[in-house]
């Protein structure tokens, strides 16, 4: 009797379109826990949606923008700066976006003495003299 009960409630499941948009929203949704100042953040975000970095090379004094997505990792990664911060971190030695394309990541740690601004969909956090860590708790 509990064997039928199952088999005709994984029936119904299988055919409701409400399980299958469960599916499909789960499927969608990304869990990124942040860690900035001591203090955690649990935020659902979309694997379209941006994260940014904003921060000053400290020996450049330049400004660098760093750009991502998490789809199943942090990934698609961009990054913005002028001609001399880019040789700072490269050397002049590679292209430094086509380098970062390739970088996938579960977790990320920035710090900064000067201070960053990290935007995570679409909220911000600002660090001074600190750390700021994300990491994609799901999937």
């Amino acid at each position: 009797m509990k064997a039928l009960r199952r088999e005709n409630l994984l029936a119904w499941l299988l055919g409701s379109w409400a399980f299958w948009l469960f599916l499909l929203a789960l499927a969608l949704l990304r869990v990124v826990e942040v860690e900035a100042e001591g203090k955690r953040a649990y935020l659902v975000l979309l694997p379209f949606q941006e994260v940014r970095v904003e921060f000053l090379n400290s020996v450049t004094e330049r400004p660098v923008l760093l750009e991502f997505r998490p789809l199943f990792r942090f990934q698609g990664f961009k990054a913005y700066t002028d001609p001399e911060t880019e040789a700072y971190y490269t050397g002049g030695t590679y292209p430094w976006n086509q380098a970062l394309a390739r970088e996938r990541h579960r977790a990320l740690r920035y710090c900064s003495e000067s201070g960053l601004a990290l935007r995570v969909g679409s909220r911000w956090f600002r660090v001074e003299g600190g750390c700021v860590g994300l990491r994609l708790l799901y999937p």
